[in-house]
């Protein structure tokens, strides 16, 4: 695009006119690159990058817990297990009921009460949508260790009582034996003491037939004197 440049004769030198196309020209392109600009595709805006946040966590609460009773300090035991109960007690939410029966079913302190516990998972796993996935996770295992627990201790129980009863049979047998070797020792002291006077008896009839009058040698004359 051009325009006719002003001579002198309408007012304007030449150097002036120059200035002022370069002028109008330089708006003219400004103008075109911001109406170009307004037609170019929007860049998309980029996402924030979100952290996924829903993941459930580990229920540390009951492990805690059940960490805090299996330690070897009675006084600890004891504190620990009386929160969790007094808890249960004031409000048997399901998190609170969990939190009691996993401390019921931990073997190794004083109040462990496994068949209490086994009853109280088995309420909670009858309601599953009550609790969480990693609640109803730890409920399921707290169950399995549990009735695995009674089991043993069953099992224990049983062979205990089989090794009682052996033991009862062999001390009777024992007893029988040695009864049976007294009763031996008493007979035998008898039979010796019967042979003892039996041999008395001979002896005694011996002497008595060698005295008697009857006896060939007591009926020989004495012999004569010459």
């Amino acid at each position: 695009m051009s325009w006719p440049l002003p001579t002198s004769r309408d007012g304007f030198d030449t150097s002036s006119a120059r200035v002022l196309c370069a002028a109008v020209v330089a708006l003219c392109a400004s103008t075109l690159l911001a109406g170009c600009s307004s037609f170019e595709t929007p860049r998309p805006q980029e996402k924030p990058i979100v952290v996924n946040t829903s993941v459930e966590d580990t229920p540390r609460t009951y492990l805690e817990t059940m960490n805090g009773l299996a330690t070897s300090d009675p006084g600890r035991q004891a504190d620990i297990f009386y929160e969790v109960e007094r808890d249960y007690t004031r409000s048997p939410t399901t998190t609170n009921t969990l939190r009691y029966a996993a401390a019921l079913a931990t073997p190794g302190h004083p109040a462990a009460k496994l068949p209490e516990g086994k009853k109280l998972l088995e309420t909670l796993l009858a309601n599953p949508e009550r609790m969480s996935a990693s609640e109803r996770t730890l409920a399921s295992v707290l169950l399995y260790e549990t009735n695995e627990h009674l089991r043993l201790a069953a099992e224990n129980r049983r062979l205990l009582e089989t090794i009682d009863a052996r033991n009862r049979l062999q001390a009777a047998a024992d007893k029988r034996a040695q009864a049976q070797l007294e009763e031996t020792a008493r007979l035998r002291r008898e039979l010796a003491e019967s042979q003892q006077k039996l041999d008395a008896v001979k002896e005694i009839e011996k002497s008595i037939i060698e005295r008697s009058p009857n006896t060939p040698a007591a009926r020989e004359p004495a012999p004569r004197e010459k």
